[in-house]
């Protein structure tokens, strides 16, 4: 018995066609810019690796620059949504914030993604890609901070500690990824991240806590109290009579 003819797939649109070109050049772009950095990095070779014509990737992406652009923008906008995803995640869990928080830094500071955007920053930052690629990194980069400093106050941590845990937090895993490109991967990371969440932990819960705000004075710093078994107890003069 004869089959029916399997149903012609729809034609892809003109538009569906140039995203799908442009998409495979900037997943190409991003992966041997990971692999080669910016100094080795051809655009010939992208459209090889993608599987494009060279043709259609000069015009998609008349130059280097536009293209390396188009994939450090990318890069930062994946980072930029799982950043999101995991403050949803603490939200619904705000005793684990702070452990998604430090996830969210490790991954992105000790991942290929810093190393890139870092290896970007150097390459002149006074020329029109410098400035392009200081651009992006504070459209992206710098919301990612106020989102997990905002989740932070939103679970009822006070904005003075919580800013200081999320700089630091991102301070300490930055510093980490740089130290990576001189020494390799340190196995201490684990051990000095442990150390820092309980301090940041007991930031949050010191500062959180009743008795800090109630013990704070107008100028939001500590007022100490002297204790009863510390003042000076008043003798009463006895009558002479």
């Amino acid at each position: 018995m004869l089959r029916p003819p399997a149903p012609a797939r729809p034609r892809r649109t003109q538009a569906e066609r140039t995203q799908s070109t442009q998409r495979k050049l900037i997943d190409g772009a991003i992966d041997l810019l990971k692999k080669k950095r910016y100094a080795s990095f051809r655009t010939a070779e992208v459209a090889e690796h993608a599987g494009v014509s060279k043709g259609a990737q000069t015009h998609h992406f008349p130059s280097k620059d536009m293209l390396v652009l188009q994939a450090l923008e990318e890069v930062y906008r994946r980072t930029q949504q799982r950043a999101i995803n995991r403050i949803e995640t603490g939200r619904d869990a705000p005793e684990r914030l702070l452990e998604q928080l430090v996830a969210d830094s490790r991954e992105f500071f000790l991942g290929d993604d810093f190393l890139l955007s870092l290896d970007l920053m150097m390459v002149d930052p006074g020329s029109t890609l410098g400035s392009d690629v200081k651009r992006l990194a504070q459209q992206y980069r710098l919301p990612v901070e106020q989102a997990w400093l905002d989740a932070l106050v939103e679970a009822g941590h006070p904005e003075r500690q919580a800013k200081d845990v999320v700089r630091l937090t991102f301070a300490i895993a930055r510093g980490f990824g740089v130290r990576q490109l001189i020494a390799g991967e340190d196995e201490e990371f684990q051990h000095l991240m442990d150390s820092w969440m309980r301090m940041a932990k007991a930031m949050l819960l010191l500062s959180s806590s009743p008795s800090a705000h109630a013990d704070r004075g107008a100028s939001g710093f500590s007022v100490s109290r002297p204790s009863r078994a510390s003042s000076p107890r008043r003798t009463r003069k006895k009558d002479p009579s």
